[in-house]
């Protein structure tokens, strides 16, 4: 038996999950993972999470590395969706900005080798390129040459300015 099972199709791809919650008083044993393992073998589930507030034992955390298990608790599993659904949205903007700029260039600079939309567009293909970077939580990231983004609070300032300056930018 488990508690949640999760099913369902995100951009044209199935997806089958399973969760497991443990309100202990104590670490989960890695015999709990193993367990978690062999269900998501059995029902051909993609990904396992094991959730629990007061931790995992180190040979759980071992056994979960090798395996399609994430051990977490709630309030960490919040943040990082959280943080995966602003980095979405993020990337959702610059692909409209983006795509807005290059339909502005084609019908207004066709012949122009540097339309005055070149640096803005160009900034947008950095934050595209370091959109990976801010979801896996790869802090410093470099984003021009010296500069760095230390947070995830940084990162998104950073996005916004030049989102901000994209969706506006006019001829």
């Amino acid at each position: 038996m488990v508690d949640v099972y999760v099913e369902g199709n995100i951009h044209g791809i199935y997806f089958m999950w399973i969760v497991e919650c443990k309100a202990w008083n104590s670490n989960v044993p890695k015999e709990k993972v193993l367990a978690l393992q062999s269900i998501i073998t059995d029902v051909g589930a993609d990904r396992g999470f094991l959730l629990s507030e007061k931790g995992f034992q180190s040979g759980a955390l071992r056994i979960a590395e090798k395996a399609n298990i994430t051990l977490t608790s709630l309030y960490d599993l919040g943040q990082t969706i959280q943080t995966d659904s602003v980095i979405g949205r993020i990337s959702w903007r610059v692909e409209k900005a983006t795509l807005r700029l290059r339909k502005l260039k084609k019908d207004n600079f066709k012949n122009h080798y540097i339309p005055p939309m070149t640096a803005i567009m160009g900034e947008l293909f950095i934050l595209q390129n370091i959109l990976g970077e801010a979801l896996d939580h790869e802090y410093p990231i470099q984003y021009s040459h010296g500069q760095f983004l230390n947070s995830f609070e940084e990162f998104v300032k950073y996005a916004d300015d030049i989102l901000l300056r994209a969706e506006s930018w006019t001829l």
